[in-house]
């Protein structure tokens, strides 16, 4: 898995229940280069102005005691962001 970059969200998910194979790190001995010559630069924030359809999610599952929500963002709660 990846390691964290501060402010930048997921960096890996939990594999569901009808997952058929897993991902686990494994340390095989390979050397990584931590020189600055390979360092990655500071990531800025992008803002993008989104003129949404709806911010109204709506459903239909009998297990949840409501039919609408409000989801004001794009993507997920994990930092996927769809485009």
């Amino acid at each position: 898995m990846a390691s964290a970059i501060k402010g930048r969200g997921a960096t890996g998910y939990l594999p569901g229940r009808f997952e058929v194979t897993t991902e686990h790190a494994v340390d095989d001995g390979w050397h990584v280069d931590d020189s600055e010559e390979f360092a990655a630069g500071v990531l800025r924030t992008q803002v993008t102005e989104e003129t949404a359809r709806s911010i109204i999610s709506r459903n239909q599952s009998p297990d949840i005691g409501f039919s609408q929500s409000v989801n004001p963002y794009r993507g997920c709660e994990h930092g996927m962001v769809f485009w």
